[in-house]
Parts: structure tokens; sequence; C-alpha cells
């Protein structure tokens, strides 16, 4: 869970009528978030955009390292099980030239 500091968090009303000049806040990175209150609950967070595609991009970052890491792990175990097949280079490029010429016509 993230954690807010007191001078980050503002009701909904506060955002409304202060909108500019909170927002300047984070443009100026006094502050890196701003939680909006309703009701005393956290509602919404508000973040400059650069920060947000940041956030995006190093989920992606790990949700692609945990498929990698996956693959790599599946292939251990049919290493380990035996059953992994196993190429020469020409025997792979075989293949290989046999899915692209499949795949261009």
């Amino acid at each position: 869970m993230v954690a807010y500091n007191s001078n980050e968090l503002f009701s909904a009303t506060e955002v409304a009528k202060n909108f500019a000049t909170i927002t300047s806040k984070l443009y100026k990175k006094e502050l890196e978030k701003i939680g909006i209150l309703k009701n005393n609950k956290l509602d919404f967070v508000l973040l400059k955009s650069e920060d947000f595609e940041k956030i995006i991009e190093k989920e992606v970052k790990k949700a692609l390292f945990e498929e990698d890491r996956k693959l790599v792990a599946a292939q251990v175990e049919k290493i380990k099980s035996g059953t992994a097949k196993f190429y020469s280079t020409q025997e792979a490029e075989a293949k290989l030239d046999t899915v692209i010429k499949a795949y261009e016509h």
C-alpha cells in the first residue's frame, strides 16, 4: 500500500477550489502525488503523466520478467526430465526456413 504524507492529501472540495495551485505543486515537484479524499477516504490519486508512465513501464517490465521466468523454468524442467529436444544449428536453420516459407505463402 502507498503511504501519503499529510501535505499530499486534499479533500475533493479543496482540489476543485484550488486546482491550479495544487497541480502546480506536482509540476514543481514539491509533491510527487496527491491523494484526493471523499468522505475522508482516499478516492483518487493525481500524478504527473510522466510519473504515471514510469509506473506503467515498471509494471510491464515486471510482467514480462515473470513471463520469461516461467518460460525458462519450463525449459529447465524439460531438460531435467529428459523430454527436451535439442537441435543442431543446421537442423534449427532448416526448421526456421520451413516456417518462414510456410508463412510467406
